[in-house]
Formats: structure tokens, sequence, C-alpha cells
């Protein structure tokens, strides 16, 4: 499989990286305005969308496999963020999906999005092109495995909703789905921006107005990461826990987290997590799942002195995918 090493996780040049970070930022304004630099949501493949067709599938990746690993990225990022670093910080030539295709046989596709825009359409989305590569895909598709780091882990939960209710076929090959560092409770960074915009613009002063209508020009991605993702894009953030998003029953979830410190009870863990995410409140001792995750302890892992972006590119993040992944394989 040493031919997916290079496929999609070359270096990405620093114009696309601007184009992603701006997208972030205002990605809901340049599709507003009908603006070019807005990304459309495709695969990619050597830093170019992927043709939906099976003729360009099969010069992207010549030996296809019933097994497919679906990798989303998070925030203000592309596929270039599941690329490995060396020491110096430059990106090296192979990833999670180039691991596992090593491996365990898995074709791995990653996806670039507008991360701009709000999850849920980006859910809508991602549902949609599932459901045209289980069409195009060369060889029928036996299992499916989706990644997704940070925003990227909720763009996946609300694909599988909408394709849970529309009864998309593509469903029930998905085996199993990897949350990295994704915020399941919200983003307290995110949170407390929020609360500094309101205040600032409650403030009867032209500056103070000034600088909150200043924090307000986020796209509605970044302010849908201060609560738990919700059903719909008209959600109130307030909303109610059985309002949120109903995780989907028939596949198995795995959270991954980090922290900053080297102990995870530390208080520094405990307020920041990773810089962004905090590890989430799940009983460590319980046998049963949670009412909130529907996963056992087993299923979390946390990795200490770990940031934020590190979950993405990490090694031994990649050995505990792969074990997950791999006790699948030793019990079919």
């Amino acid at each position: 499989m040493s031919d997916y090493r290079c496929a999609s996780t070359s270096a990405i040049p620093w114009t696309v990286w601007a184009q992603s970070i701006v997208n972030g930022a205002v990605g809901d304004y340049l599709v507003a305005r009908q603006n070019g630099l807005g990304i459309d949501m495709a695969l990619y493949a050597e830093h170019r969308p992927l043709p939906m067709t099976r003729e360009a599938f099969l010069q992207a990746y010549p030996r296809p496999t019933p097994k497919v690993c679906l990798l989303v990225h998070g925030l203000g990022c592309n596929e270039g963020s599941w690329s490995y670093r060396d020491s110096s910080g430059l990106e090296r030539e192979t990833s999670y999906g180039a691991e596992l295709a090593a491996d365990l046989g898995f074709t791995p596709l990653f996806v670039r999005y507008n991360t701009g825009l709000s999850i849920a359409r980006n859910g809508q989305s991602l549902a949609a092109l599932l459901t045209a590569l289980l069409e195009v895909y060369p060889v029928p598709i036996e299992e499916l495995v989706l990644i997704g780091h940070s925003m990227g882990g909720l763009v996946i939960r609300h694909a599988c909703y909408v394709g849970t209710q529309h009864h998309h076929a593509w469903v029930q090959h998905v085996r199993k789905a990897f949350y990295l560092g994704s915020p399941h409770e919200g983003a307290p960074l995110a949170w407390l921006s929020d609360v500094a915009a309101q205040v600032l613009c409650a403030v009867p002063h032209p500056i103070t107005r000034l600088i909150g209508d200043v924090f307000n020009v986020r796209s509605q991605g970044i302010k849908e990461l201060r609560a738990a993702p919700r059903p719909h894009a008209h959600a109130h953030f307030d909303a109610p826990p059985h309002q949120t998003l109903p995780w989907i029953s028939s596949v198995q979830h795995y959270l991954i987290y980090g922290t900053l410190a080297s102990d995870p009870e530390h208080l520094v863990s405990l307020l920041l997590g990773d810089g962004l995410v905090v590890v989430p409140s799940i009983p460590p001792m319980s046998p049963k799942k949670s009412d909130l995750y529907p996963i056992l302890p087993n299923q979390l892992a946390c990795f200490p002195q770990t940031d934020h972006l590190q979950l993405a590119c990490d090694p031994m993040v990649y050995q505990q995918i792969y074990q997950w992944c791999a006790t699948h394989e030793r019990s079919a």
C-alpha cells in the first residue's frame, strides 16, 4: 500500500493553508458573497479535488480495497493536518491513513471542506459525499471507518445523523468512528470568546462596542464550537440535553483526547485540556455506557503532553487507533 503514502498527505502549499484558515474564520461570509475562495467539500488527492467517478478513483488509487477509512480535518485546516511532522515541524509523507493502509489494508480517503460553515451544513454535505462514494467506488465497500479531528468529529456525527434519518446505504457499512479532540460538550475557549463579545457589545461605549463587533466577526463554524452539537443549524445553543445531536447506535465510537500537562488530573489539564478541548466527564470505572456518551471506559484514551493539533499526527495516537481497529480484525 506504499503508493498511498503520498496520495493526499504530501506537503501542502502555504497558499492552500492560507485559504483553509480564511475559510475557518469567515467561510460562511465567503459563501454568502459567492467568493471563489470558499472551499467546496470534496475528497482530495495530491492537493486536487478527486472527481467522483470510477475512473478517477482508479487513477488515484490503483489498488482500492473494500476497507475504506475517511479522514475529516478540523477547523481552519485541510488534509495536510494529518501529515506527521519531523523535528523541525515540516510535513512528512505519511499519516494515519497511510499507516492504516500499510498495516490493515485500508484505502485512505481525505476530505477537504469549508470549516466556517455550520456543522449541520457540512454534515449534510458529508452524508451526500458518502452516498456518492458508495456509487462510484471501484469495488464494493465492506467496511467504512470514520476518523475526525476536532470539528471534523462533529461533522462526522452530523453526517451519521443525516444518513440514519434518510436511510442512506453507506451507514450500514460504518463500523467505527474515531473522534480526536472533538468538542462534544463544546470548547471552553470558544465559549469564552462568545461571552467576551457579548459583554463588550453590552457596554455603552462606542470603542468597546466596536471591539465587540470585531469579536463577533467569526464564522458560524467557530460559533457552534461553544456548545454541544445540535441536530439542526438553527437549534438554540442553550437547548436541553435531549435536543443535542444523537449518536448513531450501530457504530462503535472511540474518543481520544490530549492534555497540555503530564498529569491528566492537573488543574491545567482540567481547565485547558489540550489547549482547546477538555477531556469529557465520563465515569472511568463504570462498566456501562453513560447517558451522554454511548461508549465504555475502554473506548476513551487520553494522551498527556499532547496538544490539540498534535492529536491529528502523533505516532502514539495512531497506535491507539490501530489497536482499536485491529481488535475488530481479530474478532471478525
